[in-house]
């Protein structure tokens, strides 16, 4: 999926992860409203110029988007009652919430100090000095 566009990439991995994840794609999803947005224009744009073009065109979006609309509708009605407590009290909104590695205020983007006992470069330098390498004779 590395060379596919962004759209196009995000479409197919929504319905990758609806099937690994439904809850909390049904959380997310209530935040995205473009595809309802873009059925809305097509939609409106048909309605106004009636041709056979704007109604074909109409059809394609509706087949296209209609079903990531659904999931964006039904993503709202369970993000409703989520927000009342009534469901999936164990999970938790990344749009709404607070991001669940926010430990506070960021630190800063800089690398890790080599002396600090819990950084990246420590535990890469620890595992590399741990290593020990094998010779075999003939």
């Amino acid at each position: 999926m590395n060379r596919l566009p962004r759209l196009i990439a995000d479409y197919l991995c929504l319905w990758r992860d609806i099937i690994r994840f439904p809850r909390q794609v049904l959380l997310n999803r209530s935040h995205s409203i473009a595809s309802l947005a873009a059925i809305g224009g097509v939609c409106a744009v048909d309605l106004s110029i009636t041709h056979p073009v704007t109604t074909a065109v109409t059809f394609i979006v509706l087949a296209v988007f209609g079903p990531s609309a659904l999931v964006s509708v039904a993503g709202s009605v369970a993000h409703a009652l989520w927000d009342r407590g009534l469901i999936w009290a164990d999970i938790a909104c990344e749009w709404c919430g607070d991001d669940p590695d926010d430990d506070g205020p960021d630190d800063g983007l800089g690398p890790d100090d080599p002396d600090d006992p819990h950084g990246l470069i420590r535990d890469i330098t620890d595992y590399l000095s741990e290593q020990r390498t094998l010779t075999l004779t003939r």
